[in-house]
């Protein structure tokens, strides 16, 4: 389930004093206040500024120095050169006003925090301000008290804007004051819950005070509204909701988060509830009042919507398609439903469609809305609980009617549109969240980047973008541009300059790319921190835009900025634990045998540290500077690491007491958690990357039979022999007794937990019995059957090599939940496939324009002959895949060029059959490649797609390691 954001994060925006959104007062909980871009569709006439957020701590102590962040923005269509002023206040009310000459409120209900000048504020964009506050609360302050933090730009009046009623922003309540404050920040549990069955679920409470809490608890609830509240008195229930069961949380230090599992039944209400109520689930954490705290009104949290009863519920897991089209095309898209109910679902309809908007219309008789297009209707059979099935569907590519020119569309779906199943939840039937672009153009993209973990201020900073045109035409040479940000989204507008919160790292052009061509630049520069970034040890961020100046017409245009890398940066150590080791299983009174690699990745040497181990129920852990250890991890051992240069790492093989902590229960699956400089001995440039996990282990007395791997042929003939190569190692503290391995053909990429299987997503290709096998023994075995299809299955998707052992439960096991493994892809056919096996050169690396000799191993993976001569084209390339163009296209690119001399013809080929051809040929660069640029050697058979193959995506390969390096 996804996190919701709890009631008492909201902000409010205040209009002339006035309070003019719900939220801060603990009624309605209102959204998210809108993105600039989103709040207008033009900007107005004039500057217009306004506060769109504020960060600050949810606490403080009177007189704590505590720093305060506002986002900026100008929503006018003039630049704000003036400077304008920011300040910050706490009040007694939710309504607050600016100081000025006459009207200075009492100091009994508000009094400023300090300010700020914000600087330049360009016409469309935002700039962050930080400024420290020492907190001093209203006059009337008692010792511990809730206030209202807001703030107001332009408190001067220097700018003249056409509306004066939006400088003011009210963020929420902040107790001051010295006393714990508990929050949940999180529930995770199923979607759906049976009565009276078992369920595991986690709960994180989070300590936001200003001194450590004692001992508490956190209540599960199920409620009949999108709301939790507090028990009138402890252990009294209301009417509307009802409690599922309570966790202890231990005591938690001063900004300490704890992850406390739940495992519970979900018990019906014992007062009658009308048919067809929703359910909410929350948490509410110190429900009995047992904890003075600084804030009570922040003690609630509601997860979301879930299913209670017995019952199917279709949900749409995905629906997947194409990142670009044209318009009239025959576009394929797959719609995945699952049954995440209780019992079998009758059978039901899936349309599929292409709309502007991602939110579609529930399902329903009534006429759809005219923003969706109908693509196609899918049936899904029956799905028994857990199930899921893929259907793939084809229409063409066309707009619904209010779609306007050249906008991209959103592919989306709707199960159950007749609303023929009786389900859990009706809410759930829909989903949009595919966008693809509709027309005859291309479309790039920043898909992947490469950024160093830290910069210095006195050494170049060299990053790598991997830019893709995901369009549907030849993209023309536009530029490409890395920046550096103080905050974490990057907002690049064509006209004018960057955001005051953005930096220019470097740049430079990019080639000309055909549609699905990728090409990798390296940019460096350096790292210059933006103008109001908080120093030192700076929180800065790198991403990489395509075509700022917009020189080049996209089917999108809002996939052009990147993902965003943190950095640190500055003069100073950073400490990570790389790798680490962990057994499947430990016997209980014994030891465990672990690697332990720690790296400095920052810019100075970093003295000797320590490395703590623990063992937890959760993948994380907390450094014991923090207070006691919770009851949920244990300290097992440390390791001690020697001093580290820049760049440098050491491996500490370590053995360590397997000693689980105080509340873990028998068969409960625990973590290894390592943490860097676990005493907080150093200051770091970054202290967000200090943890590793490894496991799942179990502690325990018994064997554990795993699946470690299948193997097996890319395609087979409908109900033809199949041969499956099953690895089965017992990863246990005891032998194991004799078992049987089911070999499968499965339509997901995991099997199905159905007991007993097989699922009907599934297809039983053969089964043979195990010997016994000794603690660590793995044997590999074949299993002998047909290529037959699952009663699911869609013929137009592949299948899945899969095998499960132990399916009957002969063998008592530590681990249950690791029987099953899904490996390759099979495409059941009849057909050739031609595949290239292996590029080789023995006298790599080649330096430029000599001549050599490549190797190329070329073989028929199908199961039909091959009785023509196919082409096949020697490549060099700066990029690590090859380019494979489209039936008729040549794969000659500014990227990838053909090496003279290595066009040569492959001979008839039997299934089965390889034949190896030798090329001289001689080492060129492509038109593209940077000085110092790898060169990479591939090659392609049947280039021009001429011949009609099962597996049309396997035709190339690439060296793994370049040839030489671009002169």
């Amino acid at each position: 389930m996804s996190r919701r954001t709890p009631p008492w994060r909201h902000s409010c925006l205040f209009i002339t004093g006035a309070l003019a959104l719900t939220g801060c007062t603990g009624g309605s909980v209102p959204e998210e206040a809108p993105a600039l871009e989103q709040q207008a569709a033009a900007l107005v006439p004039g500057p217009d500024l306004r506060i769109t957020e504020l960060q600050a701590p949810e606490n403080a102590k009177p007189g704590q120095s505590v720093t305060v962040t506002a986002k900026v923005c100008n929503a006018g269509e003039q630049t704000v050169y003036s400077s304008p002023l920011l300040q910050v206040y706490l009040s007694t009310t939710a309504t607050q006003q600016v100081p000025g000459s006459g009207t200075q409120p009492p100091t009994s209900q508000q009094l400023t925090q300090g300010q700020t000048s914000v600087g330049t504020v360009y016409a469309g964009q935002c700039v962050s301000r930080s400024l420290n506050i020492t907190v001093s609360p209203p006059s009337g302050f008692t010792g511990n008290g809730v206030y209202y933090l807001g703030a107001s730009i332009d408190t001067q009046k220097v700018v003249p804007e056409p509306d004066e009623t939006n400088n003011g922003f009210v963020r929420g309540r902040m107790g001051v004051g010295s006393r714990p404050d508990l929050v949940v920040t999180k529930v995770d549990a199923p979607a759906n819950l049976a009565p009276g069955q078992l369920f595991d679920a986690s709960v994180t409470v989070c300590n936001v005070g200003t001194e450590p809490s004692s001992s508490g608890a956190v209540q599960l609830y199920l409620s009949t509204v999108n709301a939790m509240t507090m028990p009138p008195q402890p252990g009294s229930q209301t009417t509307l909701q009802f409690p599922l069961g309570s966790i202890p949380v231990g005591g938690l230090a001063t900004g300490q988060c704890r992850v406390v599992p739940y495992s519970g039944t979900a018990q019906p209400p014992s007062t009658p509830v009308a048919p067809g109520t929703p359910y909410y689930l929350g948490g509410i954490v110190d429900w009995t009042g047992s904890v003075l705290e600084l804030r009570e009104d922040n003690n609630t949290f509601v997860q979301g919507p879930v299913g209670v009863g017995n019952a199917p519920d279709l949900t749409l897991r995905s629906v997947t398609g194409p990142a670009s089209v044209r318009e009239g095309d025959p576009l394929q898209a797959t719609a995945t439903v699952c049954n995440t109910g209780f019992t079998t679902s009758g059978p039901a309809d899936v349309r599929v469609v292409l709309s502007p908007v991602p939110s579609l219309a529930a399902p329903s008789s009534q006429p759809r809305p005219m923003t969706e297009l109908p693509l196609g209707t899918l049936n899904v059979p029956p799905l028994a609980a857990g199930q899921c099935a893929a259907r793939t569907v084809q229409g063409p590519a066309n707009r619904p009617p209010s779609s306007t020119y050249s906008q991209p569309l959103y592919l989306g779906a709707i199960v159950d549109m007749n609303q023929g199943v009786m389900e859990l939840r009706e809410d759930n039937n829909t989903r949009a969240d595919t966008l693809v672009g509709v027309g005859n153009a291309p479309d790039l993209t920043v898909v992947a980047m490469d950024v160093p973990s830290n910069s210095s201020p006195y050494a170049p900073f060299t990053v790598s973008a991997k830019v893709c045109n995901v369009g549907t035409a030849r993209s023309m040479s536009v530029p490409l541009d890395v920046y550096v940000t103080n905050e974490p989204s990057l907002s690049i507008t064509p006209s004018g300059p960057p955001p005051m919160s953005a930096m220019i790292l470097g740049g430079g052009p990019l080639p000309q790319l055909e549609p699905r061509e990728c090409v990798t630049r390296v940019v460096t520069g350096n790292v210059n921190p933006p103008g109001g970034t908080i120093m030192p040890n700076p929180t800065l961020y790198v991403g990489a835009v395509v075509d700022v100046p917009a020189l080049l017409q996209e089917l999108r245009e809002d996939n052009n900025v990147s993902a965003l890398s943190r950095i640190g940066h500055g003069s100073g150590p950073d400490l990570v634990v790389r790798t680490l080791t962990a057994p499947a299983s430990v016997k209980p009174g014994t030891s465990l045998w672990t690697d332990v690699k720690v790296c400095n990745e920052g810019t100075q040497p970093a003295p000797a540290s320590t490395v703590g181990l623990f063992l937890s129920l959760t993948p994380s852990a907390v450094s014991p500077v923090q207070g006691p250890p919770p009851p949920t991890q244990s300290p097992v051992g440390t390791v001690e690491v020697s001093s580290l240069q820049p760049g440098a790492c050491a491996l500490y093989p370590k053995t360590v007491y397997a000693a689980p902590p105080p509340y873990a229960l028998p068969s409960q699956p625990l973590y290894l958690v390592a943490l860097a400089d676990v005493n907080q001995q150093h200051q770091e440039l970054r202290e967000d990357n200090n943890v590793r996990v490894a496991g799942p282990l179990f502690l325990g007395n018994g064997p554990d039979l795993v699946v470690t791997d299948v193997t097996g042929p890319s395609s087979a003939i409908p109900n033809g022999p199949l041969t499956l190569k099953v690895t089965v190692c017992n990863a246990g503290t005891e032998p194991a007794g004799p078992s049987q391995v089911m070999g499968v053909l499965a339509m997901e990429e995991t099997l199905s937990t159905q007991s007993p299987p097989p699922a009907p997503s599934e297809f039983v290709a053969g089964v043979v019995s195990l010997p016994p096998l000794a603690v660590g023994q793995c044997l590999t075995a074949p299993i002998n059957g047909q290529a037959g299809a699952p009663y699911l299955a869609d013929p137009n998707s592949p299948l899945f090599l899969g095998a499960r052992v132990d399916s009957g439960l002969q063998v008592m096991e530590l681990n249950e939940d690791n029987n099953t493994r899904v490996t390759s892809r099979l495409v059941r056919g009849s057909g050739p496939d031609l595949v290239v096996r292996s590029v080789t050169v023995a006298s790599a690396p080649v330096p430029q324009n000599t001549r050599f000799t490549a190797q190329v191993d070329i073989c028929n993976e199908g199961n039909v002959s091959v009785y023509g001569s196919v082409p096949m084209d020697l490549i060099v390339t700066t990029e690590t895949s090859l380019y494979v163009p489209g039936q008729g296209m040549p794969p000659y690119t500014q990227v990838q060029s053909p090496i003279p001399g290595g066009s040569l013809w492959a001979s008839p080929l039997m299934p089965g059959q390889c034949t190896v051809l030798w090329v001289e040929a001689e080492a060129l660069r492509p038109p593209s490649s940077m000085p110092g640029q790898p060169i990479y050697l591939g090659a392609i058979i049947d280039t021009p797609n001429a011949w009609q193959e099962l597996i049309e995506d396997n035709n190339a390969r690439l060296m793994a390691t370049p040839i030489s390096q671009a002169q």
